[in-house]
């Protein structure tokens, strides 16, 4: 926990730790914007509020995927487009009934403990897929699937404790030989925003999404909206926290491509140890790596 000073000399002391923390300067492009105060006083209330926070406790002992409400597609959309079109567009047919779905499920995490969290209802993921319309992205446009199944299973996941074993449900879809299946249990993880937007952020700031781990620094994935290039990472470090803070040059530029998706690195001093990695919006960006399954 960080200790409480003088507000004067509070930012004074963050821009001290900040200005050893980047990485090779000499990358940086020439008037680029500086670092404000305000997002620096950001980072310190991000990782003031986490170090208590139900968030933490939930992180270190409880179910704390990466996915809040993860799905996982059947393979076979990779290879039939009409599928996967029918699919996006929410064209499915039901012919089977639904398990029952009360009681209990059990998440089985690496360390051999597990927990038990009630089952979701079934019928909820149907109608998620099929209430929602997402325009034809591609032809045909007049493809349907046709749920055959509906039963239990288990999928690898990645949360806060490691690869777990959770408790999904499949949607087996006729003409397909590997099912659909989402989470049949929910995440403990309080609901937060997975970053904040670039208009809500000083020009040359940028969220991250997402981050990896390599011996000497974090790499993370960014997505200006203006597609500005990145710079080298900010991090801001206390002992249970590191919040990560995207830089971009500020310079508008045409986006060439679907996205701007970028990955800056976010060097850091010492071992990263069981520290939570952040963003400014207070999310977990960083998760331990999925085991490769045998």
């Amino acid at each position: 926990m960080l200790r409480r000073l003088p507000t004067a000399a509070l930012l004074l002391a963050l821009l001290s730790v900040l200005a050893t923390v980047p990485g090779d300067s000499s990358r940086e492009p020439a008037g680029a914007p500086a670092l404000t105060v305000e997002v620096l006083e950001r980072a310190r209330r991000v990782a003031e509020a986490w170090s208590d926070s139900e968030s933490a406790r939930i992180w270190r002992t409880g179910y704390y995927p990466q996915l809040y409400r993860q799905d996982w597609l059947s393979e076979d959309f990779y290879t039939s487009g009409g599928a996967f079109a029918a699919f996006l567009g929410g064209r499915i047919d039901l012919a089977a009934d639904f398990p029952p779905f009360s009681g209990t499920g059990t998440v089985s995490f690496p360390d051999g403990t597990s927990m038990t969290l009630p089952l979701t209802d079934p019928r909820s993921a149907y109608e998620w897929r099929t209430e929602y319309r997402d325009p034809c992205p591609r032809e045909p446009c007049d493809t349907r699937l046709t749920v055959t199944a509906v039963r239990p299973a288990t999928r690898s996941q990645r949360t806060s404790r490691g690869t777990v074993t959770v408790p999904v449900w499949e949607f087996v879809f006729a003409g397909l030989e590997k099912p659909y299946a989402v989470a049949a249990v929910e995440s403990q993880a309080p609901s937060v925003d997975y970053n904040i937007k670039d208009e809500d952020l000083p020009a040359g700031v940028t969220d991250v999404v997402l981050a990896s781990e390599d011996e000497q620094w974090l790499e993370g994935m960014i997505e200006p909206e203006n597609c500005a290039d990145a710079r080298p990472g900010e991090v801001y470090g206390t002992a249970d926290v590191l919040v990560l803070i995207g830089r971009t040059t500020g310079r508008p530029r045409t986006c060439t491509g679907p996205g701007s998706v970028q990955y800056p690195r976010f060097p850091f001093t010492r071992p990263l140890g069981d520290r939570a990695v952040l963003n400014l919006a207070g999310r977990p960006v960083l998760f331990p790596e999925l085991v490769p399954e045998s």
